[in-house]
């Protein structure tokens, strides 16, 4: 107990952690494993999410999204600040930050870029469902989408299962798709072909990996067939309703999925329940990863992973990169001055 009149927070420094630094701090593969343990901890009860909070700027193409979370095992609270602004150039719009929270006294112990992890570790969790919900014969992709999502999903894809050997990839832009094939050929040697369609780019794949910001559907009923995986990894109106009918549907939490994910358009539009899909519930990913549920259940099975995105995948990965930055001497400290007095 301090005897005195200083304030507990005096004397305490706060650490600023680039993108940069982040990008050395948080190689996939430790991404990965960050992941698989906090869904598990979601449905373990260790780990605590507040509900979204968005504001949407009436009348403009932008939005802010809020999430908050909690992770027992480290004792630290986080809030993820997301600003996007779809109208901006490709990859340059979005905006986010990270900052943490001592869990005993609550002192603001980082403040870090999320832009570079909210893409691994949601592709972290897109390799994840691939890993458990895809065929365990699947070699072949196909890619909807050719951003920030795209790469970093197939990146983590191709590490949980090195059998991938064929992907095909359409995008509304000829060069950027050619561009994409060239550059993750050359990343993950699968052959890749860029495509003029997207029933080109999903026929026949055994995975559809989904990426884009379309506000209307792209991938439709007829172009799903039994067997494949689908990875929903692109802002909630990419998949027609009607796809998630008789598909097994595997979300990172069951409530943010039914208010935020792919599921919740048709859901708020009246035309689909979870009585309509297989098993009739949204199942989430960390029972699958802790073994309480299969991800799939026959070879003739549809899966969709409906990614939404869990504040406690953020917070996890910025307290890893907290505590790695200190030890390897990345980052700098500032003193916010918040030991003063009021």
């Amino acid at each position: 107990m301090n005897d005195s009149n200083e304030h507990i927070f005096a004397n305490r420094q706060t650490l600023i952690v680039s993108m940069a630094e982040i990008k050395e701090l948080m190689p996939m593969d430790e991404c990965i494993e960050l992941q698989k343990q906090v869904f598990a901890a979601h449905v373990q009860g260790g780990a605590q999410n507040a509900p979204n909070t968005w504001l949407r700027v009436t009348g403009q193409n932008k939005w802010m999204k809020l999430l908050a979370g909690y992770v027992a095992d480290i004792d630290t609270m986080g809030m993820k600040v997301l600003a996007r602004f779809p109208e901006n150039p490709p990859g340059m719009n979005i905006g986010s930050l990270v900052a943490l929270f001592d869990g005993s006294d609550g002192f603001p112990i980082a403040i870090m870029d999320a832009v570079y992890f909210t893409a691994v570790r949601t592709a972290a969790g897109g390799g994840l469902s691939a890993l458990y919900c895809a065929r365990k014969d699947a070699t072949s992709v196909g890619i909807v989408g050719s951003g920030v999502q795209a790469r970093y999903n197939l990146i983590a894809m191709k590490q949980l299962l090195p059998q991938l050997s064929d992907a095909r990839v359409y995008s509304r832009s000829e060069e950027r798709r050619e561009s994409f094939a060239e550059k993750m050929q050359q990343e993950t040697g699968i052959q890749m072909v860029a495509v003029e369609t997207v029933e080109e780019a999903v026929e026949g794949m055994e995975i559809i990996l989904m990426g884009t910001n379309s506000p209307q559907p792209v991938l439709l009923k007829e172009m799903v067939v039994p067997g494949v995986h689908i990875a929903a990894m692109g802002i909630k109106t990419e998949i027609e309703p009607s796809v998630f009918k008789g598909a097994r549907v595997i979300g990172d939490g069951r409530q943010v999925t039914m208010e935020d994910g792919k599921f919740s358009v048709g859901f708020e539009a009246g035309v689909l329940s979870e009585s309509d899909l297989a098993g009739e519930e949204i199942f989430e990913i960390g029972d699958v990863v802790i073994g309480k549920i299969q991800g799939r259940l026959s070879d003739t099975d549809v899966t969709i992973f409906d990614s939404s995105g869990l504040a406690v995948q953020d917070v996890i990965c910025a307290h890893h990169c907290y505590e790695k930055a200190k030890k390897v001497g990345k980052g700098t400290w500032v003193d916010l001055g918040l030991g003063e007095l009021p």
